[in-house]
């Protein structure tokens, strides 16, 4: 792969003085940097951004948690993305090849707003955006600096009734409010009454907790325990048993993969047989893994996560080509994310905030001719014509307020595999 195909920068801080560290190569995505740092070559903040055609790079921020809590957030993402980005600068966008800004938010919303600022001063004309418990503090300074952005991993039901041209927001994974109804649809499909609710104490964690209890109620079951659990704790035994004496006869846990693993395991010491829904943050082979494949095909252990979408086995194999590994949770997303925002730029013209906000939704028209890729767009629109961009994660249809809307699988480990149970469908879940 020619250096031209992944060009990334990050801005890090050394002896108090913002430094430029320049990286070209097929790079994995791992860790971001500072937070900090600043500079770049993208022009000024705020207003248009620097971008634009004729050879000039353009610069695009990625803004998401490469360290702490949900530090593999980040990398997973930008893994997807540097797939994307390495069809994009072979093809090329408006004559250009596109660099990449990272900040890491920390998995804190203090870090998340002095990267974004890093970004926005650095001239970057759009962003992927980060996860949900840092994402409500950014929506007025995105708007402020009419910065488009595309969250990669932001299911938070704070987004439902934010988000589009006007907002300067989209996000490329559908609500936690679509994702709860597939998780409590299924339970009542077959016949569980009683759920309790479990959740890592974050927003995050808790707003897809609430979307799962909130549709599982509304459609006649009962929710019978809610039990935060603490982020630092040695053991959850006693939540278990707290559970375990609600008469629950199902659980749900959304809690990240440390806090998921512990609980995992002490669930299974205590020999709990209440099924139990895990979240899609952990639905990976490296979970089963580290549980134990017998234990998790043993047990009544479901997962949810979003089918995967048209484009999904072709980005798999690109994916598996540049990095030597299966897409992981949020890859497909990053990848989606990237392809939008350069297939906008493309359509436009030229690669501005303004021109990528106003055709962000028009390269994901049910009505134009399909494409996966982004080379397949910019065939399609040099030919004049319209196109509808498939993505890898989900279809990427756009709502009003810039949610896209797929369907949801149910998963169980089979074979030390994950393993499809049954899919509803996006009409199914919209309904």
């Amino acid at each position: 792969m020619s250096d031209r195909s992944v060009r990334r920068r990050r801005f890090v801080k050394a002896a108090g003085t913002a430094g430029i560290v320049g990286l070209a190569g097929c790079s994995g995505g791992g860790g971001g940097g500072d937070g900090g740092g600043g500079g770049g070559d993208g022009g000024g903040g705020g207003g248009d951004g620097g971008g634009g055609g004729g050879g000039d790079s353009i610069l695009v921020g990625t803004l998401a948690p490469f360290s702490q809590g949900l530090g593999w957030v980040g990398g997973n993402a930008a893994r997807g993305r540097d797939v994307a980005l390495a069809d994009i600068n072979d093809a090329g966008v408006v004559g250009s090849e596109v660099e990449i800004n990272e900040q890491d938010t920390e998995t804190t919303p203090q870090a998340a707003v002095s990267g974004f600022t890093t970004l926005d001063e650095a001239g970057v004309v759009a962003m992927l955006g980060p996860s949900s418990t840092v994402m409500p503090n950014l929506f007025q300074p995105i708007k402020d600096a009419s910065l488009p952005t595309l969250s990669v991993s932001a299911g938070t039901t704070q987004m439902d009734d934010v988000g589009g041209p006007g907002e300067y927001l989209w996000r490329t994974v559908p609500s936690d409010s679509i994702a709860g109804r597939a998780q409590g649809q299924y339970a009542l499909d077959n016949d569980y009454t009683k759920m309790a609710v479990t959740y890592k104490d974050d927003k995050g964690s808790q707003s897809f907790s609430a979307s799962v209890a909130d549709y599982f109620t509304g459609q006649g079951g009962e929710q019978v325990a809610d039990v935060a659990l603490g982020i630092n704790s040695d053991s959850y035994r006693s939540e278990i048993q707290e559970i375990a004496d609600s008469g629950a006869d199902v659980i749900s846990m959304t809690a990240g993969t440390e806090v998921s693993a512990l609980f995992m395991r002490n669930y299974l010491e205590a020999g709990l047989d209440i099924p139990i829904f895990i979240g899609n943050d952990v639905i990976t082979q490296s979970f089963i893994e580290r549980i134990g494949a017998d234990a998790m095909a043993e047990a009544p252990i479901f997962g949810q996560a979003p089918a995967p979408g048209p484009a999904y086995d072709q980005f798999q194999q690109a994916h598996q080509d540049m990095h030597g590994e299966a897409p992981g949770t949020f890859s497909a997303a990053g990848y989606d994310a990237m392809n939008l925002i350069a297939l906008a730029a493309q359509r436009a013209g030229e690669a501005t905030r303004q021109a990528i906000t106003d055709n962000v939704n028009s390269v994901a028209r049910p009505e134009g001719t399909k494409v996966s890729t982004f080379s397949e767009g910019k065939e399609e629109l040099e030919a004049g014509n319209e196109i509808n961009y498939q993505g890898a994660s989900n279809p990427q249809d756009f709502d009003d307020d810039g949610d896209p809307v797929g369907p949801f699988s149910v998963l169980e480990v089979t074979g030390g595999e994950w393993t499809e149970l049954t899919t509803f469908s996006a009409e199914e879940l919209t309904a």
